[in-house]
């Protein structure tokens, strides 16, 4: 009975779209069997989102893969019905905002640790399922604006050059919150990141489904299309 926080974070490693509420049932269910003959771990809610929050259909380094959490909107729908529900709920405490915090502060931590070539698949992998968050995150206002207008976008294009990494975190925060960054980012930060997307239009580890549309409009009014190159 000791791994209820294991058992936890399988249950939100597998969501999807058609067991999101047997997977809330299954995390009654453990804590409630861990309440009555084990011991719960301190922060078992947050731990098990922190520890189960990627994907394993999300992998950089094949280009016929994902770099697109598809379940990170039910990551954070999680996240949220935990802090409301009646068993959950005196384990959750802000884990919402904890949440974000702390996959934000990792994002930029990683950020610099795989550009400096101390990284592994798994951690690219990470950081892509970090940057679907924060993008859906931004969406839904949980993000600071501070962060929005001066840091996200800026962290990723400030090394002398762009990495892979940022070019596939580029692409996923544009694709999934690209309206939000155009909205609140400064336009030249934008266009700059559009301009060196269109430079590097293909790469080792972009899937061939994302070289498509960027949902982001620049201030001059275009938007990016990215294509293979021959």
């Amino acid at each position: 009975m000791g791994d209820i926080g294991k058992a936890l974070t399988l249950v939100v490693h597998g969501l999807s779209n058609k067991n999101y509420e047997k997977s809330l049932g299954l995390c009654h269910f453990w804590l409630e069997l861990g309440q009555t003959y084990s011991q719960i771990p301190p922060d078992p809610i947050f731990d098990a989102i922190w520890n189960g929050r990627t994907s394993g259909s999300i992998d950089p380094t094949n280009s016929d893969s994902n770099i697109i959490h598809p379940t990170a909107h039910l990551v954070l729908r999680l996240a949220n019905d935990a802090e409301s529900d009646p068993i959950l709920a005196p384990h959750s405490s802000g884990v919402q905002s904890r949440l974000y915090k702390r996959v934000l502060q990792e994002f930029f931590i990683q950020n610099l640790e795989i550009g400096s070539g101390r990284y592994g698949r798994a951690i690219e992998a990470n950081f892509c399922a970090d940057a679907s968050l924060i993008a859906h995150w931004a969406n839904l206002g949980y993000i600071e604006e501070a962060a929005i207008r001066n840091h996200i976008l800026q962290s990723l294009i400030s090394l002398p050059v762009l990495y892979d990494h940022q070019a596939n975190a580029l692409l996923i925060l544009f694709t999934l919150a690209g309206a939000t960054f155009t909205a609140y980012a400064d336009p030249s930060v934008v266009d700059r990141c559009l301009e060196l997307l269109k430079n590097q239009s293909y790469y080792r580890g972009t899937p061939r489904e994302t070289l498509a549309k960027v949902g982001a409009q620049s201030v001059k009014g275009a938007t990016l299309e990215l294509r293979e190159n021959p």
